[in-house]
């Protein structure tokens, strides 16, 4: 098998029962910081490799700098429906719902992955279509980064999750752990994130979903013995000077 394939197959860790009851519908929200957008982008990846068909739409009005969209030919290269603004707003840092997006969570066959606002006053964007969602066929994930100044306790934790929750109009049905320091993790820092996530887990009642865990990582964090589904995360959204084999300073032109 070629190092592209094998870099390709392993894209989940003990996630066999997680995937098989997934939702159409699937909301990342978030801190400022938890690498939400970068998770949800990978899960639509994911997705899609696995033969789903899959659209993504960009509600982050928080923060203009890592925005999915900024992705999104990579995403439709791997047939992935991205529902952006014209390309006259594309960078305009505004509430803008489509149509779109509120029509393909009501009806559809594909699944949908939101990228949802870093904070309360971004997930407000969500309260306008919330009655769109279908009751029983949705996840509204929580990035939690343990390394962030406002998750780096249980009882923060779960203050942003109510607000985020209060504001966007959705429930938060499970925890992503994305712990990290970008290149510097360790596993050490890994391990603090979803142990932080069981604290919040026994208070709150909201689960862990998966944790993501960088695939430079896989050598030295036991991903099959950690006790939950793990997604293993390739890093596409970059600073337009950083290298990487998916992507380069080209694909972040508009």
């Amino acid at each position: 098998m070629s190092e592209k394939a094998t870099r390709e197959a392993v894209c989940w860790v003990g996630a066999e029962s997680f995937l098989s009851g997934l939702k159409r519908v699937n909301i990342f929200c978030g801190g400022y910081g938890s690498g939400k957008t970068e998770i949800a982008v990978n899960f639509a990846l994911h997705l899609a490799a696995r033969g789903k068909p899959v659209k993504i739409a960009d509600l982050d009005i928080v923060n203009p700098y890592f925005r999915s969209r900024e992705v999104r030919e990579e995403l439709r290269r791997h047939g992935i429906q991205v529902l952006v603004p014209n390309e006259r707003l594309i960078s305009a840092d505004l509430p803008i719902v489509m149509p779109e997006i509120k029509g393909a969570i009501e009806t559809g066959n594909e699944a949908v992955v939101l990228d949802l606002g870093g904070d309360p006053a971004g997930a407000r964007v969500m309260a306008s279509i919330a009655q769109a969602m279908p009751k029983d066929d949705y996840h509204g994930f929580f990035v939690l980064n343990s390394r962030r100044p406002f998750t780096r306790t249980p009882a923060a934790v779960a203050g942003i999750m109510s607000e985020i929750s209060r504001a966007s109009g959705m429930a938060i049905t499970g925890q992503v752990v994305n712990s990290h320091l970008i290149d510097e993790t360790a596993v050490d820092v890994v391990e603090e994130g979803f142990r932080l996530a069981e604290e919040v887990s026994r208070d709150t009642g909201t689960g862990i979903a998966f944790v993501a865990v960088e695939r430079s990582m896989l050598d030295r964090f036991d991903a099959a013995g950690c006790g939950y589904p793990v997604m293993v995360l390739d890093r596409h959204m970059l600073k337009p000077w950083e290298d990487s084999d998916r992507l380069g300073r080209e694909k972040f032109k508009l």
